[in-house]
């Protein structure tokens, strides 16, 4: 566990035996595929880190819409800028795989802070990336319409390989809908003229990016 918990920005700052001593404080819980870990209004009683799997962290109204900030994968940290405010979970996390996930309670990770002064920096940092990334999310909604917000997830997950830039996670058109705030039949419209246009290919439970796609829908 401890080569995964150093790779974590939270803890990459700490030694062998400092990561040693946050494994003794973490409990590690096996997590079935749609399992919630919190909901929204929860009280707050420790933090994750994810060891396998992934997670999403989103927000959902009274009708069900879903609205997904951040999808966690193995080796990221979350849940513990919550412990500074005292209040209620303001985010819902939810398995999208089979997960394992550590949990540090409020009071451990706390005394953690204590003997390691250095992991206050480093969650200045998170939440400095943190503010970024929200920063740009209510940028991205303000000035761009819904292709613009989709081409910026695109780019986002894509990683290079020889047949194009690949999206190597499961997302239903629903999921993308969730990820940049529109309706799945927007989300089919915008896909199907990528497609035809040759820009992307779908199927085997992925997305390549053929091509840089355009500027404008």
């Amino acid at each position: 566990m401890r080569p995964l918990l150093a790779q974590t920005e939270l803890f990459s700052s700490l030694t062998d035996e400092e990561l040693l001593q946050v494994e003794s404080l973490g409990t590690q819980r096996q997590i079935g595929k749609g399992t919630i870990l919190f909901y929204e209004d929860d009280p707050v009683e420790c933090m994750y880190v994810l060891l396998e799997g992934r997670f999403k962290l989103y927000s959902s109204n009274d009708s069900g819409r879903e609205f997904v900030y951040y999808v966690a994968e193995s080796g990221v940290s979350f849940g513990e800028l919550a412990l500074f405010c005292d209040q209620r979970r303001s985010i819902c996390a939810e398995a999208e795989t089979d997960c394992v996930v550590m949990s540090i309670y409020k009071a451990d990770f706390m005394n953690l802070l204590l003997t390691n002064p250095q992991l206050k920096d480093q969650m200045l940092t998170s939440a400095m990336s943190i503010i970024r990334s929200l920063t740009v999310m209510v940028r991205d909604f303000a000035l761009k319409d819904v292709y613009g917000r989709i081409r910026v997830l695109f780019e986002r997950l894509a990683q290079p390989t020889e047949e194009g830039l690949l999206i190597d996670e499961q997302m239903s058109q629903q999921d993308i809908a969730d990820r940049v705030g529109a309706s799945r039949e927007m989300i089919a419209k915008i896909m199907r003229e990528l497609v035809a246009g040759g820009y992307v290919e779908t199927g085997r439970k992925r997305l390549v990016i053929l091509k840089k796609l355009p500027e404008q829908f």
